[in-house]
């Protein structure tokens, strides 16, 4: 293996293919073709390549470029110019506008209750529902496509006055929703960002936190009931680093902006054989 570190024979392999699997099964559940992932990989290998295994912070050349990746400087070439005349546009996080609208529904005395809840919003009261809209949602999509959101996942209830309520915090879309496969994206893509910084960081920088807690002597039967434990006590974990963060919050014109956050996700192997 070249690059700045190395792994036993095989153990890459072993690892790619761990890892890969569940990605896999998302991508062929969702059209993904082995040619286009074939073509994405190839893109990706020259584009990591290149931004990241630079001498002495300057870009990568082609050739070593090409060292690194296997591929030929031909093929390497070849993904570069295919970048340089169409680079990559990253997704749009639409996620991001629905959660923040329910943080700031659950967190802005405005849009609360003397009881410390959300109060109900009015859709026609320019101080309920379009002043949170306004204050949280980014306006990256229409205010009606919000509220239909959000009803359909369950976040939010229309009352029979036509008033809206909050029923969730979180804001999780329906698995058949293009928007959990890019938040489903988002969270992997962070955990594996973290990890390859944890491998490779330098010994004076800081590992990022990243812990695990598992046991594989539980009765499957209880399976339910750490589901019901992890909801709950996940969800208030969050909730309390979704508070931290917002009340830091700065203008984006006032200093280097970084996104930072945590994740939290459930693990579940198939049973043990005996």
């Amino acid at each position: 293996m070249t690059g700045d570190a190395s792994m036993p024979d095989g153990l890459a392999a072993r690892w790619a293919r761990r890892v890969l699997r569940p990605v896999i099964g998302i991508l062929i559940r969702s059209g993904l073709q082995f040619r286009e992932f074939s073509a994405i990989a190839r893109s990706v290998y020259v584009e990591v390549a290149g931004e990241e295994f630079g001498i002495r912070g300057r870009r990568t050349n082609t050739s070593r470029i090409a060292l690194l990746t296997g591929l030929s400087r031909a093929q390497a070439k070849r993904e570069l110019d295919l970048m340089s005349t169409s680079p990559v546009d990253e997704p749009t996080d639409h996620v991001r506008p629905a959660s923040r609208t329910l943080l700031g529904w659950y967190t802005d005395a405005r849009f609360l209750g003397d009881d410390g809840q959300p109060r109900p919003l009015s859709l026609s009261e320019p101080d309920d529902f379009p002043s949170l809209y306004e204050s949280y949602s980014g306006k990256v999509v229409p205010v009606t496509t919000m509220v239909k959101e959000l009803i359909n996942v369950g976040a939010v209830e229309q009352l029979p006055d036509g008033r809206l309520l909050a029923r969730s915090r979180s804001y999780t879309p329906g698995q058949s929703d293009p928007q959990a496969l890019l938040r489903i994206g988002y969270a992997i893509s962070d955990l594996a960002a973290t990890a390859h910084h944890n491998l490779h960081a330098a010994g004076d920088q800081r590992r990022r936190f990243e812990r695990f807690a598992t046991n594989q002597l539980i009765d499957a039967q209880d399976v339910p009931l750490f589901q019901d434990y992890l909801e709950a006590e996940g969800q208030a974990f969050l909730e309390r680093a979704d508070n931290w963060l917002s009340q830091r919050e700065i203008d984006a014109d006032e200093g280097d902006l970084v996104r930072i956050g945590v994740g939290v996700y459930q693990i579940l192997t198939e049973p043990i054989e005996k």
